[in-house]
């Protein structure tokens, strides 16, 4: 290692550092690797973003030679059309530059209530339009996209490790929340809207569903004299192995007990 003094300074002790071994490569912290950095003037920083942009140029290119041709047979009077290839465009993705649309109510019945929860506000509104888009589409009248209270917390911790420190720190930590009501739709339809939301939801965005069931004034009586549970014969004659052990646990003692 060399060690660059002029007369009027005094000796400069040369930097020794032991190495660091990570997952068997050995990595050497001295001062000749941060004297080795090399900082890109204005210029180069310049024909480094021109020489990227031509290779993210070229690689579009070399994607859109292989396509095949695109011909419609037919067109609606709704139909809109791309300026650079000619194509249609389709109209579920074209209504993405809108609020989404929502079906009115026959008879205001709520059959389920999807609460959504998160740090950030916009992932929640992306989410809520989703799930609005979906259930437009599966037939769900649906509310619109409601704000609840907003939760705001405040934490107060010690900065330092030692207990006897008198710096303290603050944290503070905001929560938004949003509401989905929606009316009548068949429970098949809203499990299918309710799986379906949840498999594209967003990781940030925490949601939470109540389905609302009604049943007749003399469930309990029904339930009560009920002495056999019959499968349903859509499972009738499969071999799926989850469907027959569904079928031995609806028809086990044990199961009729515990209801």
């Amino acid at each position: 290692m060399k060690i660059f003094q002029s007369a009027t300074t005094p000796p400069v002790k040369p930097l020794m550092l032991q190495p660091y071994r990570l997952q068997g490569s050995i990595r050497s912290f001295s001062k000749r690797a941060f004297l080795s950095q090399k900082f890109l003037t204005p210029n180069e920083v310049v024909s480094k973003a021109k020489q990227e942009q031509l290779e993210n140029q070229q690689f579009q290119s070399q994607l859109r030679q292989d396509q095949l041709p695109y011909i419609p047979r037919t067109f609606s009077s709704h139909t809109t059309f791309q300026e650079n290839n000619k194509r249609p465009i389709p109209l579920n993705v074209e209504l993405l530059q809108y609020k989404p649309l929502r079906l009115s109510q026959t008879h205001g019945d709520e059959v389920a209530t999807l609460t959504l929860r998160g740090y950030n506000d916009d992932d929640l509104i992306r989410m809520g339009e989703f799930a609005l888009r979906a259930a437009y589409y599966l037939g769900i009248p649906m509310s619109k996209l409601a704000s609840l209270k907003t939760e705001k917390r405040l934490y107060t911790v010690i900065k330092s490790p030692f207990a006897q420190a008198k710096t303290k720190q603050n944290f503070h930590r905001t929560t938004y929340n949003k509401q989905l009501i929606a009316y009548d739709a068949n429970p098949e339809v809203v499990d299918l809207w309710l799986s379906y939301v949840n498999k594209y939801k967003l990781q940030t965005v925490d949601m939470k569903a109540t389905v609302v069931a009604r049943e007749g004034l003399n469930y309990n009586e029904e339930v009560a004299n009920l002495d056999d549970f019959e499968f349903p014969q859509a499972y009738e004659g499969l071999e799926d192995p989850v469907a027959q052990k569904v079928k031995e646990l609806l028809q086990s003692d044990e199961f009729k007990k515990t209801l």
